[in-house]
């Protein structure tokens, strides 16, 4: 059994005497196989305390490249501040990049500035480009890890993706919709901000696929905010409800859901479920006033987290998790919301356990 230890630091470790952790160590008989177990773990465990003691002290720089609504951009921000003090064993600093609006050229500047002046890891949420993944390769190739954030870049030379089964989520707004929503056709309209992303477009898929599982003949109307917003999703939506009053619900993907309402309430229209993702300061005001009626969310802190333990573990700070735990999603609800009053004013949502109960 290799070791480098000690044995009075061994037998200390493993809370044994030091004779019998002799006997382990040459291979004498006479030791039950759950002592030499003990012995073999406490070894471990030094070798993982000398690690720790020798990386303590060390600093990493790690970079967040991220195109993303506002709302999302204060919550990752939020989320760094609070989560990146806590690791260890290493120090982490990071350097953001974060913005509403950031061309495909722009993002591969990005990447291809932070190779050059170097970094421990990027962590980066953009479109699953060509010249994107190209310049993940460079920054692989240059050793410096990337870790997709909220959607994934499977195409890319990435060490891992963080976040949520996005088309597990958008099965589960269908389902929602189903036990919302009464009769065999309902008309969702649904709002994308960016189809370049492909978070947005599983979410899309999933929810589509799931809604003609459930349903017989769901229509969907879709709009698409654009890569640079030339066409804002408020007057889409106006100009949809206008042409297709028979719209009942809104599946909200990427956001926005300020405008969204606004251009509902402008002309009157009141859906009969709004569902939304992430629980950022806007959805929860949202929520608490039962505009919205469901939010899908999860922990961007467990996200931020695992992905700088993937970096730590790619450079081998600590043993890798792998595959790493995978945020889990949480539907909220109005009644969730500390703020939240309930109404004694008739609902807007039907809740139905099969979608075939009287109005």
């Amino acid at each position: 059994m290799a070791h480098r230890f000690l044995i009075k630091d061994i037998a200390l470790q493993a809370g044994l005497g030091t004779a019998t952790v002799d006997r382990v160590l040459n291979g004498r008989g006479g030791v039950r196989h759950q002592t030499m177990r003990r012995v073999e773990h406490a070894i471990r465990e030094l070798e993982q305390q000398e690690r720790s003691i020798s990386v303590a002290g060390r600093q990493f720089i790690v970079d967040f490249v991220v195109e993303a609504p506002d709302s999302f951009g204060r919550a990752l921000r939020t989320a760094i501040a609070a989560e990146l003090p806590l690791l260890e064993p290493v120090t982490f600093r990071s350097r953001t990049d974060i913005r509403l609006l950031f061309a495909e050229e722009e993002i591969a500047q990005a990447l291809a500035r932070i190779r050059k002046r170097g970094s421990h890891g990027v962590i980066v949420m953009a479109p699953d480009t060509d010249g994107i993944n190209r310049q993940i390769s460079r920054l692989s190739g240059a050793g410096i890890p990337v870790v997709a954030l909220a959607t994934d870049l499977p195409a890319s030379d990435r060490i891992g993706y963080v976040g949520l089964d996005n088309r597990r989520a958008g099965e589960t707004a269908a389902y929602l919709m189903r036990h919302w929503l009464v009769g065999e056709a309902p008309h969702v309209l649904v709002t994308v901000r960016n189809n370049r992303f492909r978070g947005e477009e599983e979410r899309e898929i999933g929810f589509r696929a799931h809604m003609r599982d459930l349903f017989e003949k769901p229509v969907f109307t879709e709009l698409v905010e654009g890569a640079r917003s030339d066409d804002p999703i408020g007057p889409q939506v106006h100009r949809a409800l206008t042409a297709t009053p028979d719209i009942e619900a809104i599946y909200s993907i990427g956001g926005s859901n300020r405008q969204i309402l606004r251009a509902a309430a402008a002309l009157g229209s009141k859906p009969k479920v709004f569902i939304a993702h992430d629980l950022d300061s806007e959805n929860r005001a949202f929520l608490e006033g039962g505009r919205v009626h469901a939010v899908l969310d999860h922990d961007l802190r467990q996200d931020v987290r695992n992905a700088c333990r993937m970096i730590m573990a790619h450079h081998k700070v600590i043993t890798p998790k792998d595959p790493p735990e995978q945020s889990p999603l949480r539907a909220l609800f109005p009644p969730m919301m500390p703020g939240y009053r309930p109404s004694r004013q008739k609902s807007n949502v039907t809740p139905c356990a099969s979608g075939s109960c009287d109005e």
